[in-house]
């Protein structure tokens, strides 16, 4: 009787790792060349809107403008992504800054790095529409170690 009853259980659970398996795959390959991501970054840049562009073999091209004007705040800036499961982290190639945070959804979230040091929480949405604010306490968000 234990015996079945045990089977079954790993059968269940060997079919939900596949779901989620599935489901990481899946959220991956929305990220793929042609994604758009609208960000704000509220505690160092709060009047400005960003936009980054991903482009094939993790390249991703960033562009900023101010909310209230619409008008460009900086040259297109370059970058690199990379995505484990959840977490990704954007890395721009001329400036110390890194976009570190965690893709659920829809919706990407986490901490703005300068030269290493923590400067801002940010919060993007995946399209051309920025989110409105980044839910959460004020100041800059912390990622767990891992």
């Amino acid at each position: 009787m234990i015996r079945p009853l045990f089977n079954r259980l790993v059968l269940c659970v060997g079919l939900l790792s596949l779901a989620a398996t599935a489901t990481f795959s899946r959220e991956a390959i929305q990220d793929q060349p042609g994604t758009v991501w609208t960000a704000i970054i509220p505690d160092a840049f709060p009047d400005n809107v960003f936009t980054w562009h991903m482009g094939p073999g993790g390249s991703y091209r960033e562009d900023g403008r101010d909310v209230s004007s619409g008008l460009s705040i900086q040259p297109t800036l370059s970058g690199h992504w990379s995505r484990e499961g959840a977490r990704m982290t954007l890395r721009q190639d001329d400036l110390p800054y890194v976009f570190d945070g965690v893709v659920l959804g829809n919706l990407y979230g986490g901490t703005l790095y300068f030269g290493g040091r923590a400067v801002s929480r940010f919060c993007a949405a995946k399209g051309e529409q920025a989110p409105e604010r980044c839910d959460g306490g004020a100041g800059v968000a912390i990622l767990a170690a891992e």
